[in-house]
C-alpha cells in the first residue's frame, strides 16, 4: 500500500511541479511588467519634475519682467513729457516766424491777382502805358521776393531742432524697452500655460501608469504565492516519498481529517487547485 501511494505521490508531485513552474514562470513575466511600468511611471515623474522647474523659471522671468515693463513705462511717460514740451516750444516758435514772415510778405497768389488785376485795367485802358509798366515793374519785383524768399529759422532754431530730434529718439527708445519687455513677460506667460497643459497630461499618464504598476504587481502576487504553495507541496510529498512505510503510518495516523481527503484526492488523479494545495500545505 506505501509502495503505491509513493507512486501515485510521484506522479502528482510531477503534475505539482508542472503548475509551481507554470507560476514562476507567469510571475517572471508579470514582474517584467511591473518593472517597465515603474520604470516608464519614473520616466515621467521625472518629466513632470523638470517641466515643474522650467514652469517656476519661466514665472521668475515673467515676473521680472513684468515689474520692468512697470519701470519702463514710468520712464517712457517722463520722456514724452519731455518730448511733448520740448515740441509745443518748437512748433511755437514756427508758428510765430510764420506769423512774422507773412507781415512782411504777401503771398505770391495775392500777387498775382494784381498783376492780373493790372493787366485787366490796362487792356481796357483804365490805366496809362507809364503807370502800367511802373506798377508791373514793382508788382514783378515783389513777386520775386516772395518767390524767392526764405524765412529764417522756420523750421526752429538749430538747436530746438537737435534738442527734439534727441527727446524723439528717446522716447521711441523708451517705448521699444517696453514692448519688449513686455513680448518676453507675455512669452514667459505662454510657455507657462503650455507647460501647465503637458503637465496635466502626464499626471494622466503617470496614473495610468502607477495603475498598471499595482494591476500586475497584484497578478505578480497572486502567482508568487502560487509558486510558495507550490514549492511547500513539493517539499513535502518529498518528505513522504523519503519516508519508510512505518513513517507513512505515523504520518497518516497524524494527519487531520482534511489532510487525508486532499492525499485521497491526491491519490484519486484529481487536480488540486490552490486552496486544496494551501491547505495541503498547513497540514504538512
Amino acid at each position: 500500500m506505501g509502495d503505491q501511494m509513493k507512486s501515485l505521490l510521484g506522479e502528482r508531485k510531477s503534475i505539482v511541479e508542472k503548475k509551481t513552474n507554470s507560476s514562476k514562470e507567469e510571475r517572471n513575466r508579470q514582474n517584467d511588467e511591473v518593472k517597465r511600468w515603474v520604470e516608464t511611471r519614473k520616466g515621467i515623474q521625472d518629466t513632470i519634475r523638470q517641466l515643474m522647474d522650467e514652469m517656476d523659471r519661466q514665472q521668475e522671468i515673467r515676473e521680472s519682467e513684468n515689474n520692468k515693463v512697470k519701470e519702463l513705462k514710468i520712464i517712457r511717460e517722463q520722456k514724452t513729457k519731455d518730448m511733448q514740451e520740448i515740441r509745443k516750444e518748437f512748433f511755437s516758435h514756427v508758428d510765430s516766424k510764420r506769423i512774422e514772415q507773412r507781415k512782411k510778405t504777401r503771398g505770391i497768389s495775392s500777387i498775382k491777382e494784381e498783376m492780373r488785376k493790372l493787366e485787366f485795367k490796362h487792356m481796357t485802358k483804365k490805366i496809362s502805358d507809364e503807370k502800367f509798366e511802373e506798377q508791373r515793374k514793382k508788382l514783378k519785383e515783389e513777386l520775386k521776393d516772395a518767390d524767392g524768399s526764405k524765412i529764417v529759422d522756420l523750421g526752429g532754431p538749430s538747436e530746438l531742432r537737435e534738442k527734439l530730434k534727441i527727446a524723439e529718439s528717446e522716447q521711441e527708445a523708451a517705448h521699444s524697452a517696453v514692448d519688449a519687455a513686455a513680448v518676453v513677460a507675455q512669452s514667459a506667460h505662454d510657455l507657462m500655460h503650455e507647460i501647465r497643459t503637458e503637465v496635466s497630461r502626464l499626471k494622466d499618464e503617470h496614473s495610468d501608469a502607477h495603475r498598471k504598476v499595482e494591476k500586475f504587481r497584484r497578478i505578480a502576487d497572486k502567482h508568487h504565492k502560487k509558486f510558495l504553495v507550490g514549492m511547500r507541496c513539493i517539499q513535502s510529498i518529498d518528505g513522504i516519498l523519503n519516508s519508510t512505510t512505518d513513517d507513512l503510518g505515523s504520518v497518516e495516523d497524524a494527519a487531520s481529517v482534511e489532510a487525508r481527503d486532499l492525499m485521497d484526492l491526491l491519490m484519486s488523479g484529481e487536480t488540486l487547485g490552490l486552496e486544496d494545495l494551501m491547505a495541503f500545505q498547513r497540514n504538512n
